[in-house]
């Protein structure tokens, strides 16, 4: 029986990972951190390891024997890598999440620096040899890719995946409750903005999580993008998530970028420019992932029943990070009474 250890056990990676990998027969040690423990229900059959206050190669050497791979969607930057390298001795391949933040327009700028106004002179799907933004320690795409470097230098049989938009259960920024809030408030017109044709490609959890167990199964240093078989568009995605959960979503699209302090048209995949990775590599591995209607199913109505039974403001908690108010129905109101 193959072993592997997961760490980010608490997230929609983590348990992700560890749900694919108990299905195919593995041995598997799932690591959480600050007394958090593997969502209800998810991930059962997993050894809990806690991780609070060790350090990753501290946490693997505890094992006390060697496994077979090791997934880390929470590694940062060089020095985490140094860490999870430092152990190399106790794990076979390793398999580590980074992000589509890390590619870079002609001018240097990262996706997140340049969120508004996308990658513009990328032209089409982005595939992994594309450039980068410098590593460096100053932002996460800079240290993201500082992280790969050191892990890919090494000469271990690192994966690293770079996925884009993700989603998934026990996310703590279900993106689809931006609509689904919406619709069940009642909203009778949602503004969305450039005429809801953004597309920001999507990536499931679990289809990250088959190309991670893909990779651990045959372990290799690679990079690989990691999103779904699809890339819908805004209208596309709203249209999905009104299927899944049944509801109503009123789109009143309009040209042109969000509008005002409370960014108002700006949904979680809004860009001006069609950010959209290349997956063939991934898809020779794993088959191609899923489609986003496919996928969405479940995630709806599992943010459904948070909003029913829980504090949505406790589990959608990046949501209040925005910096705005992203339910501004008020703003919302005074911009479709001026057009």
């Amino acid at each position: 029986m193959p072993s592997a250890l997961v760490f980010g056990g608490a997230g929609q990676l983590g348990a992700a990972v560890c749900d694919r990998l108990l299905a195919a027969g593995w041995d598997v040690h799932v690591v959480t951190r600050g007394g958090r423990r593997p969502p209800a229900g998810v991930s059962g059959g997993a050894r809990l390891v806690d991780g609070s206050g060790r350090s990753r190669a501290a946490v693997i050497g505890g094992l006390g024997r060697a496994v077979d791979a090791v997934f880390d969607p929470t590694a940062y930057d060089a020095a985490d890598a140094r860490d999870l390298l430092s152990a190399r001795t106790r794990f076979g391949g390793l398999v580590v999440v980074s992000s589509a933040s890390v590619y870079a327009s002609a001018d240097g700028r990262s996706l997140v620096e340049a969120s508004q106004s996308g990658l513009a002179d990328r032209g089409g799907a982005i595939d992994e040899d594309a450039p980068t933004v410098a590593p460096g320690e100053d932002g996460y795409s800079a240290r993201k890719v500082a992280l790969e470097h050191a892990l890919l230098a090494s000469g271990a049989a690192v994966s690293v995946l770079r996925p884009c938009a993700v989603y998934g259960l026990w996310s703590s920024h279900p993106r689809e409750w931006w609509f689904i809030k919406r619709a069940l408030d009642g909203r009778r017109a949602i503004p969305v903005a450039y005429d809801g044709s953004s597309v920001f490609h999507t990536s499931s959890a679990r289809s990250v999580a088959a190309l991670a167990a893909a990779c651990m199964e045959k372990p290799q240093a690679r990079v690989l993008n990691a999103a779904d078989r699809d890339a819908p568009s805004v209208r596309e995605i709203a249209a999905a998530i009104a299927d899944a959960a049944g509801l109503d979503l009123p789109l009143a699209p309009f040209g042109g970028p969000p509008v005002g302090p409370s960014h108002v048209g700006s949904t979680p995949w809004s860009t001006e420019h069609p950010l959209v990775l290349d997956t063939s590599r991934a898809a020779v591995l794993d088959g191609g992932g899923q489609t986003y209607p496919t996928a969405v199913g479940e995630v709806c109505r599992w943010v459904l029943d948070v909003a029913r039974h829980g504090d949505w403001r406790a589990q959608f908690s990046r949501f209040s990070h925005y910096g705005y108010d992203p339910f501004d129905y008020a703003a919302e109101d005074d911009f479709l009474a001026a057009v």
